[in-house]
């Protein structure tokens, strides 16, 4: 018996494509306003009014397509880190390259989300609870009994010591320095170090976000300033210099002992 072929009538209309209504031309172009504007009240307005809802929504979409998970953090951190992600990317975004802005921010979104869903499940499954001291190994155990009997007033001593001498290079490079935008660098770096204690998040992009909000500077002029800072910062740190912070220990370490 031959299969009939389906044959569609003349009332039959073509299924339509969803458009995109969130990031659409507009956005784009807002986009391009806000690269080509030297203003910082007129790209704050951009970016509020129609860059960041294009943004929070483009990754609300990824997060509930491919369903990403942050493990035990709330979900709504990994979407607000990812939009500060694509805030700080706006500049590397190029027009003339052909690409459409949502097309290169969905792949930019997409790929972050990937690698730090992927970090914090990672991590998780590392993690125990301490609460179930009985399913520790005996290794975990000898652990945690070496980071509960340290002395924590002579790790607190010796730690306010090395703060003391970053923060004298701080004070140092902020003389050296001419340009008014990266004094305000300097400003932002050492408040940081002085409110160590009320960061949320401590990591590379965390940080960036936290010397721009106190800096006031944007992120092209941030990382200018970060750069000459580091060419100071290397002239006088190192072995046989004005100081020697091999042994410096980890901020993140410590910074639970920090009470400035």
């Amino acid at each position: 018996m031959k299969k009939r072929k389906k044959i569609l009538s003349s009332t039959t209309k073509p299924k339509k494509k969803k458009k995109n209504y969130y990031f659409n031309k507009e956005t784009q172009e807002k986009i391009v306003e806000y690269q080509n504007s030297k203003l910082k009240r007129h790209k704050d307005i951009l970016y509020q009014n129609y860059i960041h809802p294009a943004f929070t929504e483009l990754v609300h979409n990824l997060v509930s397509v491919y369903n990403y998970k942050s493990a035990n953090e709330n979900i709504v951190h990994l979407k607000s880190d990812c939009v500060t992600f694509l805030f700080e990317t706006i500049h590397k975004w190029n027009p003339d390259n052909g690409t459409k802005a949502f097309s290169y921010f969905n792949v930019v979104a997409k790929n972050w989300l990937t690698i730090h869903s992927k970090r914090l499940l990672k991590n998780h499954k590392r993690s125990v609870y301490i609460d179930d001291y009985e399913s520790l190994s005996n290794a975990q155990k000898s652990e945690i009994f070496d980071r509960e009997y340290v002395d924590g007033d002579a790790d607190l001593e010796r730690y306010r010591v090395k703060l003391g001498k970053i923060v004298e290079i701080i004070d140092h490079i902020n003389d050296s320095v001419k340009d008014e935008r990266d004094r305000k660098c300097c400003f932002a770096i050492r408040k940081l170090f002085n409110t160590i204690d009320d960061l949320e998040f401590f990591n590379k992009r965390a940080i960036f976000v936290y010397l721009r909000e106190i800096s006031g500077l944007n992120s092209s002029e941030l990382s200018s300033s970060l750069s000459n800072i580091r060419k100071i910062y290397k002239k006088v740190v190192g072995h046989d210099k004005k100081w020697d912070l091999n042994d410096l220990w980890k901020i993140q370490k410590y910074k639970k002992y920090l009470r400035i």
